[in-house]
């Protein structure tokens, strides 16, 4: 019910989310909103987790972070970067409503719905090419990548997804397909349980191949271009990011290149239509 004392409660109450994001590190609003909203799921972003028997709430899911939000208005900066790290942790669905607290010395509050947003607005851009919930995975599964690295060392990847007959013509192996014995569905990428072993064979050097349902076809694959072509990326980026734009210039497959800086770029028809942070 509306607060008599509290707005950002009342536009909560309003909006009506599945899934409230409280970024702070405040122990005074922590302990008022968990305390007030048990009709959605709140996930607690802070720093300094006060000593609340709320945070054992059922409802209640806590992420501590490394640094506290920045003050002013700089912490709106960081907003998309919030989200998008939970819903690359599976905390946020693409059909979640979602409100977004951010305190500091200043209280922002954002009401959204996840198909509008970051990653999830690709649905428009991607959804004659693949299956999106495979994008979703593919883009989960390359930040795990970026997050985890390589033992202990930062690493990169690439995913080509789709149109799989022409994107084979343009690669070529590199070492033995190490997915060449796998049965169709059995290392689907849109289940959990197979990233770690997806994650072993895409940090290998070359591309990974996967059909638009999220199968994985073939590792360790190179894309093959003429130099003569005129293809360009970004001052900085390198062979990966020529790749993917190369194979979906030619195909109508969907590339994702995963830098091991932590940034994550995807392309189609040659060009990058998102871009990521993941670190």
């Amino acid at each position: 019910m509306p607060s008599d004392t509290n707005p950002i409660l009342d536009l909560i109450f309003a909006f009506s989310p599945d899934k409230i994001i409280l970024y702070t590190d405040s122990k005074e609003l922590i302990e008022e909103l968990c305390e007030n909203v048990d009709h959605a799921e709140v996930i607690v972003a802070t720093s300094k987790p006060p000593l609340s028997s709320h945070l054992q709430r059922s409802n209640v899911k806590l992420r501590k972070t490394q640094h506290p939000p920045p003050s002013g208005l700089d912490v709106l900066d960081n907003a998309e970067n919030i989200v998008l790290d939970f819903f690359s942790q599976g905390l946020l669905d693409t059909d979640d409503r979602v409100v977004l607290v951010i305190g500091t010395n200043i209280e922002s509050v954002m009401c959204f719905e996840m198909s509008r947003i970051g990653v999830t607005s690709l649905r428009n851009v991607l959804k004659d090419r693949v299956d999106l919930k495979v994008i979703e995975a593919v883009f989960k599964l390359g930040t795990m990548v970026v997050r985890e690295g390589k033992e202990g060392l930062p690493a990169g990847a690439l995913f080509v997804i789709g149109d799989s007959n022409r994107v084979a013509r343009q690669t070529k192996e590199v070492v033995r397909n190490p997915l060449e014995s796998c049965r169709s569905g059995e290392l689907n990428v849109t289940d959990k349980k197979n990233w770690n072993t997806l994650k072993e064979y895409s940090i290998m050097d070359g591309a990974m191949l996967l059909d638009r349902h999220g199968n994985p076809i073939a590792a360790g694959r190179y894309v093959l271009f003429d130099g003569d072509e005129g293809y360009s990326v970004e001052e900085g980026l390198g062979g990966r990011h020529l790749a993917a734009t190369a194979v979906t210039a030619k195909s109508r497959a969907i590339a994702m290149a995963v830098s091991s800086e932590g940034v994550i770029r995807v392309y189609k028809d040659g060009k990058k239509v998102f871009e990521y942070t993941a670190i």
